[in-house]
């Protein structure tokens, strides 16, 4: 029989198997395997268990293992197909765990030639958690007081389509989706709390370890009504959109907690407590945006001959938006008479609106002039425009202590037009005997303005600075390609990639100085060769190389353009698949990936010493940015008896990019990490209409990043009955 190893979750390079305790995903066995005794049922309910005991950050096992570290239970999987008339079928799906607090509940109902509506609702939620960085030289860790975050995503849809006999289809959809909850943000706080002085210029004892999150409040609603027909060699596709979405989010950020200068403020030179050495800020920053959008979009096919396809496409969207925001900043402010809490706003009863007007058309013919060749030549064109406006508040402190406010108002506004024309190439050619070439080609030349005002108070002033800058922007993506079946035993696969990216804005009118140039450039390979050594034994190798490189200019022509990026990376794996005899499968996995992106180092250099300040490796504050990691598993399954497989599953996963030693200069950002999960689980077959199974795993994560403070380990185990109805 078929064995069934299952499958594991890899997010962001991480092989942990937290997915494989829950859910069992097939993988295939070798050609000559034995069909799998196990049924297959039409209708059936699947009912499981899931519980971790975990010991050392829950939260951050929560994150990485993507579970519910108390654990999760209920009906993972039903499914159940009923012909409830003999051209009239009804089918229901869904599955409710709580912990995980994942919920789905859909049914379908198709009368054949006539149509279908199908109506449904799923949730499920993201853990997050909320630490932000860690300090080596004195160890200091500022986790949030509730580091439990999570967020959960849901969806209602309702579909109705229409499908008779020699009559267009048409289908009316809407969907409503939310996002509600909290997650952790990278825009972290400051701190002074690292155990540097604050008198030694110009190194800064501040650093930003302090975390902070995100409240999200998100909701999207679409409507869609489409209609399809074919007439002889034609096919006519119509579709008109609604959409809005009605969000609002705010981030949370504290900077310097606990702290507060002495008053009146000392002199730079003199020596502090961390206490002392900055004033506690206070950040909510909300943002919230609705907008409405309408929208057509038609497409026609058409088979001029039987060698030659016409496609014809335009689409037509117009949006409006409306956002409010606000930003108090409450700041801690030594006074003569003790700290007094000081409230400015930098976007007080933020208001304003904007719309986006949007015409994109295309046209392409496709070629087949042959069995072999075939020929996609095409142009895409867009015009857009843009015009945005606001009104806000600003509310300012003034004086010695800072505790006089002000309120002063501001408009600004904004612009834009675009125009862009893409000519594309695709080619495919299979003429050569077991060899497939392809390539593809595209060239996007944009061409627009962009005008905009400084905020400006209205009170004083009838305009801001004013700006407007002509635009030009390339886009450039080539690819070529080859699939060659050497052998039935050999298939290898290359392509080549490059893509480049142009923009230059230039001012004109009275803002002639304005210039700004970006440059980016991406090119790179990828090959794969599979290799059949045997009837049981084979490989899968896998490369991939890309160089990025970036130029940018500033203000002012006349400054040359300079090297702001080079990034290299390299992605090799391997699998290889092996089937002993007809009842046992081994797979193993290696994914090797070496990154950089480097900015200014090491051309940062020294920064040399003044009458003022202390000379310094600027190149070890500038540091280039590494991403190495590697990952490996193995899965292992083996058919034990008709009734019973086994299954064996073991990962690993290590990234080592922290370098402890640049703190006394600048933050290690670098990822310090070991993560090792073993599971093992039998499937058993208790009856034609019951299967079994049982899991148990053990999951260890190291994590120095965080000083340790992020480490777990602990088993899971696992169970499940499935059970046909």
């Amino acid at each position: 029989m078929n064995t069934v190893p299952f499958s594991f979750m890899n997010r962001a390079g991480l092989a942990l198997s937290a997915a494989a305790l829950l859910c069992g995903s097939r993988i295939l066995a070798a050609e000559k395997a034995e069909a799998d005794a196990f049924p297959n049922y039409e209708t059936y309910i699947k009912i499981s268990g899931q519980a971790p005991a975990i010991s050392g950050n829950k939260e951050a096992f929560q994150n990485r293992a993507r579970q519910n570290s108390d654990g999760a239970a209920g009906i993972e999987d039903l499914h159940a197909t009923k012909d409830i008339a003999k051209t009239t079928t009804l089918t229901i799906d869904g599955h409710a765990l709580l912990g995980a607090e994942d919920y789905l509940g859909q049914f379908n109902l198709t009368k054949n030639e006539v149509g279908s509506i199908e109506a449904g609702y799923k949730r499920f939620r993201t853990f997050y958690d909320g630490v932000g960085g860690f300090f080596p030289l004195n160890s200091q860790w500022m986790p949030l007081q509730n580091e439990d975050l999570h967020v959960d995503r849901s969806k209602f849809w309702v579909e109705a389509k229409v499908n008779l006999p020699s009559a267009p289809v048409f289908t009316l959809r809407y969907t409503n989706e939310l996002r509600n909850g909290r997650k952790d943000s990278t825009i972290w706080g400051d701190t002074d709390f690292t155990g540097l002085p604050n008198n030694v210029s110009p190194i800064s004892q501040v650093r930003k370890l302090v975390p902070s999150y995100i409240n999200l409040g998100e909701r999207h609603e679409a409507v869609e009504l489409s209609m399809r027909k074919t007439v002889k060699h034609t096919t006519l596709f119509v579709q008109l959109l609604g959409d809005r979405t009605n969000n609002l989010n705010t981030r949370f950020v504290t900077r310097f907690p606990g702290e507060a200068k002495p008053f009146p403020a000392p002199a730079a030179t003199v020596l502090l407590p961390a206490a002392q050495m900055n004033n506690q800020i206070i950040m909510s920053t909300t943002e919230g945006i609705k907008t409405q959008t309408t929208g057509a979009l038609a497409e026609v096919d058409t088979e001029l001959t039987s060698k030659v396809t016409l496609k014809v496409a335009g689409n037509y969207e117009l949006v409006y938006a409306d956002y409010t925001g606000d930003r108090p900043i409450t700041t801690s402010t030594p006074t003569a008479t003790g700290v007094v809490p000081i409230t400015t706003n930098n976007n007080k009863n933020l208001a304003g609106g904007s719309h986006v007007k949007e015409l994109v058309g295309s046209v392409a013919v496709e070629f087949k002039p042959t069995k072999a060749l075939t020929a996609t030549v095409g142009v895409k064109g867009l015009d857009e425009y843009a015009r945005g406006t606001s009104t806000y508040d600003v509310i300012a402190a003034s004086g010695t202590p800072a505790t006089t406010l002000a309120t002063t108002p501001r408009i600004a506004w904004s612009k834009a037009h675009e125009k862009e024309v893409t000519p594309v190439l695709d080619v495919r050619y299979s003429g050569i005997k077991n060899v497939a070439l392809y390539g593809s080609f595209s060239k996007a030349d944009v061409s627009g303005t962009e005008s905009n005002s400084s905020a400006y108070n209205p009170l004083t002033a009838t305009t801001g600075t004013l700006a407007a800058n002509n635009v030009s922007k390339e886009h450039d993506n080539y690819k070529l390609g080859a699939n060659w079946k050497q052998s039935v035993n050999v298939t290898l696969r290359a392509e080549l990639f490059s893509k480049t990216r142009k923009l230059d804005s230039a001012g004109y009118g009275l803002r002639v100085g304005d210039y700004y140039l970006l440059d980016a450039q991406d090119t790179g390979v990828k090959v794969t060769g599979l290799i059949r050594l045997s009837d049981t034994l084979s490989t899968t190798t896998r490369y991939v190389y890309q160089n990025s490189e970036m130029q940018v200019t500033g203000y002012l022509p006349t400054y040359p353009a300079y090297d702001s990026l080079k990034g290299k990376n390299h992605m090799i794996g391997e699998t290889i698949d092996w089937n002993p005899n007809r009842n046992t499968y081994v797979q193993l996995n290696g994914n090797w990936v070496f990154n950089v992106i480097n900015t200014i180092y090491p051309r940062a250099g020294i920064t040399v010493a003044t009458a003022t300040a202390i000379a310094f490796d600027t190149n070890r504050v500038l540091q280039n940015s590494d991403n190495n990691y590697s990952t490996y598993s193995l899965v292992s399954g083996v058919a034990l008896d008709k009734r019973t497989d086994a299954q064996f599953l073991v990962t690993y996963y290590r990234a080592d990019n922290n370098n402890a030693a640049l703190a006394p200069l600048t933050l290690p950002y670098g990822v310090d990490v070991e993560d090792f999960t073993a599971t093992v689980g039998v499937k058993y077959k208790a009856s034609e209409k019951m299967i079994l199974r049982a899991k148990v795993g053990y999951f260890d994560s190291k994590n120095n990043t965080t000083g340790g403070r992020t480490n777990y380990h602990g088993p899971v185990a696992y169970l499940s009955l499935e059970h046909a109805l």
